[in-house]
């Protein structure tokens, strides 16, 4: 009697690619806990600010609203999952997550920092930690560069520091700190109107090293505003790596650097 043979089974290409693409993305980013949260509309702009005479008032007054659902930016400052970003991004959330994918964003816990527009996220995603500059005295005129999520897309500006002013928060809270003022000189092709969503970036100087965070801006002036350095001392520690000296020509393509890799991250606010 003769017996035949059974063919083995076997999975259509697709399936087996899928499923390589699938361990790969999981080993890469190393993330043990993520969950899908349908992300929030972009907040329509950065903390608005109330009207002022002028773009160089020492006193710059914003009116932090009720808290809302949106997104911002936050970034690595050390390897065992701390990150920073805006107070006014993540005050008062239900929800606040770092975004690790298409649609995927894992959990956090923050705390806000008082007396300063800064929250630490504590998270169980890695990545490594931007360098900083935080003793060298900032001079007016030099160029900053910004890395983030302005309406919730990836984008990027440059400016240049024409002012240190005092900015007074009222509204949802309270506070009162010294900030740079920033004129804007350029961003990212196709990037126009607020910048809502770059809130909690950082802000880059023409050594790749942090100078401060994003906290406000007047769009109609085109100012941006940065928490001072003096702020984050004793919040950034870690000397961080690994970014390279930015120029007017090539800061678009470290911005993409630092996001594909996930140091620069998307954060996001739900609110019930």
């Amino acid at each position: 009697m003769a017996y035949r043979a059974k063919k083995k089974r076997r999975f259509p290409d697709w399936i087996v690619y899928g499923l390589a693409l699938a361990i790969f993305i999981w080993t890469a980013y190393g993330v043990e806990e993520d969950v899908i949260i349908p992300e929030p509309p972009t907040s329509p702009e950065l903390g608005p600010l109330l009207p002022s005479e002028s773009p160089l008032d020492e006193i710059i007054l914003v009116d932090a609203a009720p808290a809302q659902s949106g997104t911002g930016t936050a970034f690595a400052i050390n390897e065992e999952g701390l990150w920073l970003t805006a107070r006014h991004v993540v005050d008062s959330c239900e929800t606040v997550g770092l975004r690790v994918g298409l649609g995927r964003f894992i959990p956090v816990e923050y705390q806000v920092i008082q007396n300063s527009d800064l929250a630490v996220l504590q998270s169980k995603w890695t990545r490594r930690a931007l360098p900083a500059d935080l003793d060298s005295a900032r001079q007016i005129g030099e160029i900053g560069y910004f890395f983030g999520y302005p309406q919730g897309e990836p984008g990027e500006v440059v400016g240049s520091l024409i002012a240190r002013n005092r900015m007074k928060v009222r509204g949802r809270y309270t506070n009162d700190e010294a900030i740079l003022a920033w004129s804007e000189l350029g961003r990212s092709r196709g990037l126009f109107g607020s910048l809502g969503g770059m809130s909690g970036a950082p802000v880059l100087d023409k050594d790749g090293e942090i100078i401060g965070v994003v906290s406000a801006e007047a769009p109609r002036r085109g100012r941006i505003y940065s928490v001072a350095p003096r702020y984050l001392r004793g919040i950034i520690t870690e000397p961080g790596d690994g970014v390279e000296p930015l120029s007017l020509e090539t800061y678009g393509q470290s911005a993409d650097r630092l996001r594909r890799d996930r140091r620069v991250a998307k954060v996001i606010c739900l609110v019930d």
